[in-house]
């Protein structure tokens, strides 16, 4: 009897003691990893997924509870979002897979739990966006949809859990994003609206939340990058500040949180672009140097943090961009930086196609200045760095962010050549331009009708140019460079 009773007394001593300890790792995985994320703290929230690995790795098998096991595919998840900000694309999609691993076990041993559908959920979203980042869109559209289908099913297993509701909201933006990238504007916007109007009726009953507020600013965002891709300007700078206005108001609640201040950066950047594509200079250098100050606070406080010194790399390759058409000693001083900090990006992230894009710019512009002050050297240097990128993406992968890229880099070349005395040269830039962004259905999209211009302009082509002329006048588009001299050349 004694022995039992000590025995007895053990086994709840050693669940009391295990108890404790999944308390501890909760409060580590949960409030602890949401206050790191606030402040941006990738160094800190590294260390406490490895202490809680630790922890798993020093317990028997036999010891996992389910809640433990839970957990753990928490973590793995947890672990996926650290890498993956840091560019580690093989490693977090280890980690993502890991936790679909064991959440499907959990949900299939109790499928009416939401909580585990919940998590089989997550992984599956995060599984897609390494996929979206590696340009993989066939595989992002599978992981978004099982992620659809199962937040669908989560949101019926408890329709007043408010959390679960908004899981919806995101299966469909996160598809609305895929048709948008794939030219299917009018689902994409009919999505991105349906969307909106959900959480801005849901803010309405929720008028403190801050979270809220981000996925409706997010929600106007998208928008108005889809009515940038349809030439809407004026509607994309409306949407624009609407996503502005939605980001200071959670600032100003919540002044601390970084993740707000990051998403202020890419809303003012977007701002810039719609305000400088209607010759609004000085209201897009006012838009533009405010998001570079905020993103250069940001890379300060965290320097290992990829994400925050690409956007400052953004930022001044706009600064840059805007410059070209005063100073050009201070666009090239401002270019250099630009390329300097995407190269860095390009690196941390070598198969992010964004990272890719931003870097083929960055050299572009450091062409175009080069070409500018006659230093034709360092223009070839520059011309050549952006084949080497553009040319193997292309042909890996046709896209229209990749299109306009390599378009791009072919009237550079024939810039080149004019100014090299190449004629002939230059000539076959601009047919390769020709060539690649007339390749489509009526109406050709319109971020490819300034560089088809442009290269129509040059080979001679005013009639063809017309009516792309007049789509951009009506959507009150006016270019940052000016149209090709018409009299300069004319290509047979």
């Amino acid at each position: 009897v004694g022995l039992a009773a000590t025995a007895y007394v053990a086994r709840n001593d050693a669940q009391r003691r295990q108890g404790q300890a999944e308390d501890i790792l909760g409060f580590m995985l949960g409030d602890l990893r949401e206050k790191l994320t606030t402040v941006g703290r990738l160094d800190l929230m590294s260390t406490v997924d490895n202490k809680a690995s630790e922890y798993f790795a020093s317990l028997d098998p036999r010891d996992l509870s389910d809640r433990a096991l839970e957990e753990q595919a928490r973590l793995l998840t947890g672990i996926g979002q650290v890498r993956l900000k840091e560019g580690n694309h093989p490693k977090a999609m280890a980690a993502f897979r890991e936790a679909h691993a064991r959440s499907t076990a959990l949900h299939e041993r109790e499928p009416d739990n939401g909580q585990r559908l919940f998590d089989l959920a997550q992984a599956e979203y995060w599984i897609g966006v390494v996929y979206w980042k590696q340009g993989r869109l066939d595989e992002t559209n599978v992981w978004y949809r099982k992620y659809l289908d199962s937040a669908i099913r989560l949101a019926a297993t408890d329709p007043e859990n408010f959390d679960w509701q908004r899981e919806v909201a995101y299966g469909h933006h996160n598809l609305a994003v895929l048709d948008a990238s794939l030219g299917r504007y009018t689902e994409a916007e009919r999505a991105m609206l349906e969307e909106l109007s959900l959480f801005q009726k849901w803010m309405r009953l929720h008028p403190g939340d801050t979270s809220l507020r981000y996925e409706a600013s997010e929600a106007a965002s998208w928008l108005g990058i889809l009515m940038l891709q349809q030439g809407r300007l004026r509607e994309a700078e409306a949407f624009f500040s609407e996503t502005l206005h939605g980001f200071e108001r959670n600032i100003s609640a919540e002044p601390n949180n970084t993740h707000w201040k990051n998403r202020k950066v890419a809303s003012l950047v977007l701002l810039a672009e719609a305000q400088a594509l209607q010759a609004k200079i000085v209201q897009a250098k006012a838009s533009i140097n405010t998001a570079c100050d905020l993103a250069s606070i940001l890379t300060r406080q965290d320097s290992s943090n990829s994400a925050w010194r690409s956007a400052k790399g953004i930022c001044r390759w706009w600064q840059a961009k805007l410059e070209m058409g005063g100073s050009s000693n201070l666009a090239a001083e401002i270019a250099l930086d630009a390329t300097q900090l995407l190269s860095e990006y390009h690196r941390a992230e070598p198969k992010d196609e964004s990272a890719l894009i931003w870097l083929v710019r960055a050299h572009h512009m450091q062409a175009q200045l080069a070409i500018l002050h006659n230093d034709l050297e360092s223009a070839d240097l520059h011309i050549s760095a952006a084949v080497t990128l553009v040319e193997p993406a292309w042909q890996a992968k046709q896209n229209e962010r990749l299109r306009l890229c390599l378009a791009a880099t072919h009237l550079l070349q024939a810039d080149f050549a004019v100014a090299n005395g190449d004629m002939n040269a230059a000539t076959k830039g601009w047919k390769m331009a020709r060539q690649i962004l007339a390749d489509s259905d009526d109406p050709i999209p319109f971020e490819r009708l300034d560089p088809l211009v442009r290269a129509l302009l040059a080979l001679g082509r005013d009639a063809e140019a017309a009516p792309h002329l007049l789509r951009l006048d009506a959507a009150g588009y006016v270019p940052l460079q000016p149209w090709p001299l018409q009299d300069v050349v004319t290509a047979q």
